[in-house]
């Protein structure tokens, strides 16, 4: 089944589409140390776009080709991905999602599987967390957005061409258990964001006003995006170990990679990047200088 290979695609919180590229800030950071030497790209995927995704811009390309490595959340390619993915996703045998859910947002969760062309029986044996992961993808392919092209899939397949080793800084069992971080309620409230979000037909200009921020470079705007969708006080168990906690693991990882001498290009989902528990707070915590990068 070929989108349980693509569901990973959208565990990081950030769906976008691709278009051309203005010139200007971009979403990479070259990290050097204390006497300003470079030492790895720091760069946000989009985890859903198109064709005109690609090319990615001049200045990351040129960055991925200097670097002597790929660093990624998962690795796209790596085939126990899919399996393990599909094994978390179901509930304990004997249990429907309906049992989970109070009766108003069954309801309304039928008329949203519906409305994207998803079968409410075929959801039942799924955890909420995977389900509202579902009507993610299916909002954004309605929107005319896709997942077949994704940039993580393009720079690991780009990286393993010329040569470079691709190394993850997660497994997907830690990226399963920030999901159902906060237990059934946090994923009960975050499964009723995404059918409201269906509901009021908001799904699409979410996506794009992500891209704007996205495409402008402005990861204090995305992260404020991501969390104000996650307001919910039900989630904030979820949206603590999904953002903050990993962003601090991602962190703590990337330090150990550059303390062997390497020089990477890691790219990570761009909702990990803003806000004073983001990646590039941290790193610059740790004594790392953070630059930005302009495609000029």
């Amino acid at each position: 089944m070929r989108w349980w290979r693509q569901l990973w695609l959208l565990l990081g919180l950030l769906v976008l589409a691709g278009s051309a590229m203005a010139k200007g800030p971009l979403y990479l950071w070259e990290l050097s140390d204390e006497q300003g030497r470079p030492r790895a790209w720091l760069y946000g995927t989009i985890h859903v776009c198109d064709a005109g995704c690609f090319p990615l811009p001049g200045r990351v390309r040129a960055a991925l080709a200097e670097a002597d490595s790929l660093g990624l959340e998962l690795d796209p390619e790596d085939p126990a991905l899919s399996p393990r993915l599909l094994q978390a996703s179901l509930l304990p045998a004997g249990r429907r999602l309906d049992d989970m859910l109070p009766p108003d947002l069954r309801v309304r969760l039928a008329r949203a599987l519906t409305r994207v062309g998803l079968s409410q029986e075929a959801v039942q044996r799924m955890q909420p967390w995977m389900v509202g992961t579902l009507l993610t993808l299916q909002a954004a392919q309605r929107a005319g957005l896709g997942t077949s092209q994704g940039v993580d899939l393009w720079l690991a397949r780009s990286a393993r061409g010329r040569g470079q080793s691709v190394w993850a800084l997660e497994t997907v069992d830690r990226q399963v258990s920030a999901m159902g971080a906060g237990g059934d309620a946090a994923q009960v409230a975050s499964l009723a964001e995404v059918v409201g979000l269906i509901e009021r037909d908001e799904a699409e200009p979410y996506f794009r006003r992500l891209l704007t921020a996205w495409r402008r470079g402005d990861s204090v705007a995305v992260d404020r995006m991501l969390r104000e969708e996650a307001s919910v006080e039900a989630m904030t168990p979820m949206l603590a170990d999904l953002l903050d906690s990993r962003n601090r693991e991602m962190a703590e990882s990337i330090v150990a990679r550059l303390r062997t001498g390497r020089r990477p290009f890691i790219a990570v989902g761009a909702g990990h990047f803003g806000g004073p528990k983001g990646l590039l707070a941290m790193l610059a915590e740790k004594g790392f200088r953070v630059r930005q990068v302009s495609d000029e």
